[in-house]
């Protein structure tokens, strides 16, 4: 069957691993990327680039606002393409209030191409009218959601989605495994953008509370990178690491002990998956996670790690503590978390449930 998807994120390769294996199962996928992003920390553009076997699938089309994932449009006459590309079934990750959503849903559905869209989103924050009006309509039409949490599938069906709803998180990549760095002190990892809302200063002031030696070290780049690095900790300074590719960041979490995910909820946002302890438990390192959000749902499905009531600073220290004494229970909780890991989060288990959405959509 054909498939056309049209997604952001993969302009991104490692985020088109997902449709290579459609394609490695037979289905005929056709790829529509932005033909340039934009970082929020880099001023460089970002190209697209196909993964090995997905080079004539990709279709890079131009886009205005670049970069803004809720409202870049593309420049194309999407019904064109659709009638081109016959599609027999479309999927469009991205949030059902996005404007490509709409923009490529009512292509679709003038052209009677059923059509499904992501949720990532798990909190109901204020949204403009039409805003509203344009989420309503993605999903009245849409065919179905791939939720990327419980809490995202239950919120879009309280916004009216009408087709069907199934969790279809996204992948870990499956980096090798790299050996861990030599002798070092108790180490405690951050791997993701350096912003208030993931609560460094938390972990700041819960890693002062331990004893020397231990080191701190975010991996990653943002606002706060001039307040946190250099910073002092019991017989080091914070480190930060930038510019490392996604292939590369095997090679980072292997210079961690644990990975910790302090994240705060604000008004606005709170944790939507927390990525990063996958990735982390794939590479045999347990995570200390705040009960913002998904932290919990994800920790608890993998059981590879140990969370903590948001904001407590207290409790964080203590988390980290139990670890740094407890060799073993680290040992015994990265085990656990890269099984559960390989059964439910590698590239062929995370496409299962949206190839079934893909079929069940294009058969009915």
């Amino acid at each position: 069957m054909r498939v056309l998807v049209v997604s952001h994120p993969a302009v991104v390769d490692v985020n088109q691993e997902v449709y290579r294996e459609l394609q490695r199962r037979s289905w005929d996928v056709k790829l529509v990327v932005p033909s340039h992003w934009r970082h929020e920390y880099s001023e460089s553009r970002v190209e697209p680039r196909a993964l090995p076997g997905l080079e004539q699938a990709l279709m890079p089309l131009g886009v205005a606002q670049a970069g803004r994932a809720q409202r870049h449009v593309y420049l194309a006459r999407c019904g064109a393409i659709c009638a081109r590309l016959r599609p027999d079934v479309a999927f469009l990750e991205a949030e059902p209030y996005a404007l490509a959503a709409a923009q490529w849903g009512g292509a679709l559905r003038r052209h009677g191409v059923p059509f499904g869209v992501q949720c990532y989103e798990n909190i109901d924050r204020p949204l403009p009218r039409a805003v509203r009006w344009l989420r309503s309509r993605v999903l009245r039409d849409a065919s179905f959601v791939a939720a990327r949490s419980q809490s995202a599938a239950d919120l879009v069906r309280g916004w009216g989605a009408r087709g069907e709803v199934e969790i279809a998180p996204p992948p870990v990549p499956g980096w090798p495994q790299a050996p861990p760095h030599g002798r070092r002190p108790f180490t405690i990892g951050y791997a993701g953008r350096l912003i208030e809302s993931k609560g460094l200063t938390d972990l700041l002031a819960a890693v002062r509370r331990l004893q020397a030696p231990v080191e701190l070290l975010l991996i990653g780049n943002g606002e706060l990178r001039g307040a946190l690095e250099g910073q002092p900790v019991p017989g080091s300074a914070v480190r930060v690491l930038d510019g490392y590719s996604h292939d590369q960041m095997a090679d980072a979490y292997a210079q961690v002990d644990v990975i910790a995910l302090p994240s705060r909820t604000t008004p606005t946002w709170k944790e939507q998956f927390g990525r990063v302890i996958i990735e982390a438990l794939w590479c045999g390192v347990p995570v200390v996670g705040s009960d913002s959000g998904e932290i919990p749902w994800v920790i608890g499905l993998t059981g590879g790690g140990l969370t903590f009531p948001e904001g407590d600073i207290e409790a964080l220290a203590a988390r980290l503590r139990e670890l740094r004494e407890a060799p073993e229970l680290r040992r015994s909780l990265a085990a656990a978390g890269r099984a559960a890991v390989e059964r439910r989060f590698t590239v062929p288990a995370a496409t299962d449930p949206l190839e079934r959405l893909l079929r069940d959509a294009a058969r009915r």
